[in-house]
């Protein structure tokens, strides 16, 4: 039994340090391990001459992986032996474990290993916390210490890299992150978003042969310089999201088209009056709303920047300077460029839905057919969602079946049945952006309808709408061969928006072609980007870049 308890215990600790097993005591809370070297022989750490003339012993006291809810101690025994080589600056040295514990430590090698992954994983304070729920007691210091201290991963051979930036601080510090794109696995993070960095960074990397980068001017100088021979390709997501960004800007000259394409998606949706069903049944004590009075008219809240648009473009047809127009109506020079590129006024800005429609959000369905059903009053529909979790005043309610009655009396849809596409103020610019790259196929119904009435609407925005889906159909189908094609046709399209992009996609053709031609992608760095973020967070703003170094590249 003691034999078979030896073996055990030993191997446990290491299946190849010569150790030996001579004690173990159980206290109440604590295992206590005595073992003894018993190696024959040990190499001098310096000359590596095996000397087997012991000259003296000592204990090291070291702790281990706990067993089960006791902590686990162990006195070890080794030897100090006399090195025989006499040209060796050393004349005595202590006998190396390697697979057991490291020189001068107090923790085993495998206790070592646990820690230092929690600490990769959680950072100090939080895998401090865990390591004591796991009966490894430990401070924040010590698990960042062992992170500090770990070998770095040694990168393959790499062929085809990905390059982005990472907000060390928001709007003021940026570095840089290279990810493998074969492997999907982090290689570096640099400590600046500067093309001399990179540029040395893909200098000490001759194997890369590609680099895939946004659209940026700094990152695509630092290739040029580190890596000439790589192939530079230019992500399709970026290509994609500027042109949506256009597409926003130019909608947003053509608000008046966007809110009468919204009411034509209405009529168009709205059934013929023999096919709408009847009013719901109603047993309340009024059957139709009393008259109110219109409302007194007010300006409407967009009236001021209407009058600094119109007084804009009369000192500007005066031939005022920008900068004195700027200065003389209060407003910033990019502002006075946009006024410059409309043709039309700013239209009103969507407002956000009060909170009593938020929070009566998840019940409309269950409102609109309990309604119908039994024509329930106000205060009993409220009694019914409060069974089903709803906490807030019957007032909420009691506003929403009004409206119900009102929209009901005059053949209007009811409250769920609305949408941005059909309500009089329209969607916004930036909806209707996301709906146009939107594919075909994935599109709702009714924001199908919309884009066919706003087509119809404006002969301009057809071409837009025609122009975007062709250089779409080029990201997706990757016919980079025809992009020079799609440039030439939108530089003449007469559309100042899609000209403008066009002449940006000429500045860098080489990249954009071959990322509408090649498969890679920057997505697996943008996927990076997002852990790192994760990690940077847990620091609390408070671990340097070497630190998230050395966690983020071990947690890849």
């Amino acid at each position: 039994m003691t034999h078979v308890l030896h073996t055990f215990v030993t191997t446990l600790l290491s299946s190849t340090a010569d150790v030996y097993l001579d004690k173990i005591t159980m206290e109440q809370d604590t295992v206590r391990l005595e073992l003894t070297a018993t190696a024959p022989h040990a190499r001098c750490p310096c000359c590596a001459v095996s000397s087997s003339s012991i000259h003296s012993r000592y204990q090291r006291h070291l702790t281990d992986l706990p067993w089960g809810v006791r902590l686990v101690r162990i006195h070890l025994t080794v030897r100090k032996f006399v090195c025989r080589n006499r040209a060796c600056v050393r004349r005595i040295f202590t006998e190396r474990l390697p697979d057991l514990v490291a020189p001068f430590a107090r923790k085993t090698d495998r206790l070592i290993t646990v820690l230092r992954a929690i600490g990769v994983a959680l950072g100090g304070n939080a895998g401090a916390r865990l390591a004591a729920r796991l009966w490894l007691p430990t401070s924040p210091a010590t698990l960042l210490r062992l992170v500090r201290t770990a070998t770095m991963p040694q990168p393959p051979v790499l062929q085809a890299v990905g390059v982005d930036e990472w907000a060390w601080r928001w709007g003021h510090c940026y570095g840089t992150i290279l990810v493998d794109l074969q492997t999907h696995r982090v290689v570096d993070l640099l400590p600046d978003r500067s093309a001399a960095t990179v540029a040395a960074w893909l200098a000490e990397h001759p194997t890369i042969s590609v680099v895939c980068r946004d659209r940026s001017d700094l990152y695509a100088d630092g290739i040029r310089r580190g890596a000439p021979q790589a192939v530079q390709v230019v992500d399709r997501f970026h290509l994609v999201q500027n042109l949506r960004q256009v597409l926003e800007r130019f909608l947003l000259d053509h608000r008046p088209a966007l809110q009468a394409a919204a009411v034509m998606t209405a009529m168009a949706r709205t059934p013929p009056p023999a096919l709408m069903p009847g009013p719901p049944l109603y047993r309340g004590r009024r059957q139709s709303p009393k008259p109110t009075p219109p409302p007194p008219q007010r300006p409407p809240r967009h009236a001021p920047w209407v009058a600094v648009y119109e007084t804009f473009h009369r000192l500007h047809a005066q031939g005022i300077p920008i900068a004195t127009i700027a200065r003389r109506l209060g407003i910033s020079r990019p502002t006075v460029h946009a006024y410059l590129r409309r043709d039309t006024p700013p239209g009103p800005r969507r407002l956000q839905r009060p909170l009593s429609a938020r929070v009566l959000t998840p019940y409309v369905p269950y409102l609109i057919r309990r309604w119908r059903e039994s024509g329930a009053d106000s205060r009993q529909l409220w009694h019914e969602l409060q069974t089903l979790g709803y906490t807030h005043s019957a007032r909420t309610v009691g506003r929403f079946i009004t409206r119900l009655r009102r929209a009901a009396d005059v053949g209007h849809p009811p409250e769920s049945q609305r949408s941005p596409y059909t309500s009089p103020q329209g969607p916004s610019a930036r909806a209707v952006s996301f709906v146009v790259v939107c594919p075909a196929a994935k599109r709702a119904r009714e924001a199908q309808t919309y884009l066919d009435q706003l087509c119809q609407m404006d002969a301009r925005i057809t071409r837009v709408y025609q122009l975007t889906q062709a250089f779409l159909a080029l990201a997706r189908e990757r016919r980079g061969r025809d992009l020079e094609a799609w440039i030439t046709t939108a530089t003449d399209s007469g559309l100042d928006a899609l000209a403008r992009f066009a002449r940006g996609l000429q500045e860098d053709l080489a990249a954009v072609t071959a990322g509408l031609t090649l498969p890679w992608s920057n997505g697996p760095v943008e996927g990076q980007v997002t852990r790192l973020k994760l990690l940077k967070r847990q620091g609390y703003g408070r671990a340097g870049f070497p630190l998230l170094r050395q966690r983020f590249r071990q947690a890849a």
